[in-house]
């Protein structure tokens, strides 16, 4: 009984040479498989979809930091454009002006010497200043829309209206004309 164990069963009569030679070609095909590294028809598909995943996930990474890109692109024009506006548009403060004219952006109080012509156009709504650069400037109140339509936060608001309602009960107190605070 020195023979292979395949050898064996064909001369005791328990498999015939067809059973034999299936069961060879199996046991090839599978040494086959594992020496070549293929993967089943399973981890192949796997596979595939993992990659098939990966490959979506850095389309859609890509279509985002693309609009990043465009957005950060678009603000700079924006700025740009604002401060081309305010640059081309500014009224020159005087030297001489000797008159403060006080107002508040965000929650400090800041100041510009202005003249008296200056300040009453302020007041009017004609004028209103502009932050470029950690500098105010005025501007001419048509240049505004303009600028408000590409960066809104470039342009103070409007002072307040203060005149008194009518059922204000401090109505008849008027504020002198010459008090400057």
């Amino acid at each position: 009984m020195a023979g292979s164990l395949q050898d064996q069963l064909l001369n005791a009569g328990l498999a015939n040479k067809k059973q034999a030679k299936q069961a060879k070609d199996l046991k090839r095909k599978q040494s086959k498989q594992k020496r070549g590294g293929q993967a089943s028809v399973d981890e192949e598909h796997q596979r595939r979809e993992a990659v098939e995943a990966a490959r979506l996930e850095k389309i859609e990474r890509d279509r985002e930091l693309n609009r990043q890109r465009q957005q950060e692109q678009a603000h700079k024009a924006a700025q740009a454009e604002v401060r081309q506006l305010i640059e081309t548009h500014r009224l020159p403060l005087s030297p001489k002006a000797e008159l403060r004219y006080n107002f508040v952006h965000g929650t400090t109080i800041r100041h510009l010497y202005l003249e008296q012509k200056q300040i009453d156009q302020l007041a009017r709504g004609q004028l209103r200043i502009a932050v470029l650069d950690n500098g105010y400037h005025l501007i001419p109140a048509e240049v505004v829309e303009r600028i408000e339509a590409r960066l809104q936060d470039v342009v103070l608001p409007r002072p307040v209206d203060d005149t008194p309602k009518p059922d204000d009960p401090y109505a008849d107190y008027q504020i002198p004309d010459d008090l400057m605070w």
